[in-house]
Formats: C-alpha cells, structure tokens, sequence
C-alpha cells in the first residue's frame, strides 16, 4: 500500500477528529476517546484507480473514507468504514480501489488501535454491529 504523491493529505489533528466525529459510530466516542483515535489514525490520500489494498490477504487494519470514495473490483461503493470483517474475523479482503473519477481520502487505524478501542469503548462497538445490521460497515 502506497500513498500516491499527487496530493499531500496532512490533516490537522482536528481535522481528523471532525472527519472520524462524521462518520457513525465514531459520533459515540467521548471527545476524549475521539481526541486520542485522531491522534493515531493515519491519513492516508490515493489517487484515481489507484489500489488500496490488492485483495487475497486479510486487511490488517480499519480503514474510514472521510473523502472521495473506495471502490471494490466490480466499482461498487465501499465504506465509510472499511476492512472490519477482515480485521475481526482474519478474513480475505477484496480487491480496494480509489474511486477512478475522484480518488479517496482515508484515516487508517492500526489492527492494535482498533482492539484497544472495541476493548475501551463499548458503545462504539455496538454501533459497529448496528452499522453492519444495515449492510454500512465492511
């Protein structure tokens, strides 16, 4: 995984804590819990087509789209909140692309940051199962 050059994506760390308050279940995180993820989370920006993660593998890590658009092989939308499955269970993740027309922005939270999280935070957890009852978490 390589972050493309085209565009520098260094978000402020209150950038990142506005991104990840936008996207659910972060919104359940204490300011204090949201202020530390953002502290960890790395920004990550890749450019057009351009491959996130190249499927086969399990994904290593939790990946939330704050701009633009991840894509699957087929093109359909994925997110906003990527890889759960593949971190949770060690599953095979598919083929990730940066939307071809507009790229995607992304925060990537470590596979130890995400366990510390579900183990601190249960309300954030439950808003993952929620999240994946509406077929939204990936």
């Amino acid at each position: 995984m390589s972050a493309a050059p085209v565009m520098a994506y260094a978000p402020s760390l209150i950038e990142k804590l506005f991104a990840l308050r936008q996207v659910q279940p972060f919104d359940r995180l204490s300011p204090e819990e949201l202020a530390l993820l953002a502290e960890v989370a790395r920004p990550r920006h890749y450019a057009p087509g351009e491959a996130i993660h190249p499927g086969e593998a399990p994904l290593a890590r939790l990946l939330v789209v704050v701009g633009g658009r991840a894509v699957d092989a087929a093109g359909a939308a994925v997110g906003p909140i990527v890889g759960l499955a593949s971190l949770v269970n060690n599953l095979t993740a598919p083929r990730l692309l940066a939307d071809p027309a507009v790229g995607v922005r992304l925060l990537d939270i470590s596979k130890r940051h995400f366990f510390t999280l579900a183990r601190e935070c249960p309300e954030f957890v439950l808003g993952l199962i929620e999240l994946g009852e509406h077929g939204k978490a990936t």
